[in-house]
C-alpha cells in the first residue's frame, strides 16, 4: 500500500501503470506478454510529455499488455538497476 510519503518517491509512470494494472490487469501473462510496440511508444510519449495519460482509453484497455510493457521498459532503462551492480555479488 502506497502512503503519501512513499508516493512522492514513486515515479508517476510506475504509479499510474501499476494502479491501472491492479484494477484492470486480471489477465494471464500481464507482464510476460508484450503489448503492441506502437501503443507502448504512444503511452511512453504521453508520460514523457509530462502528462498523466488516460489509461482507460480503448487503445490501452484493448491492449493492456502495453501498460505492463511500459513498466518493464522503465526498469530496463534505469541507469543503475534496482539490484545495483555494487550489490550483485551479495544477491547472487
Amino acid at each position: 500500500q502506497l502512503t503519501d510519503s512513499t508516493c512522492s518517491l514513486v515515479p508517476q509512470v510506475l504509479k499510474s501503470c501499476t494502479e491501472f494494472i491492479e484494477k484492470h490487469g486480471i489477465v494471464d501473462g500481464i507482464y510476460r506478454l508484450s503489448g503492441i510496440a506502437s501503443n507502448i511508444q504512444k503511452l511512453r510519449h504521453e508520460f514523457d510529455s509530462e502528462q498523466i495519460p488516460d489509461l482507460t482509453k480503448d487503445i490501452y484497455i484493448q491492449d493492456i499488455h502495453c501498460v505492463g510493457s511500459l513498466c518493464k521498459l522503465y526498469f530496463r532503462e534505469l541507469p543503475n538497476p534496482l539490484l545495483t551492480y555494487q550489490l550483485y555479488e551479495k544477491f547472487s
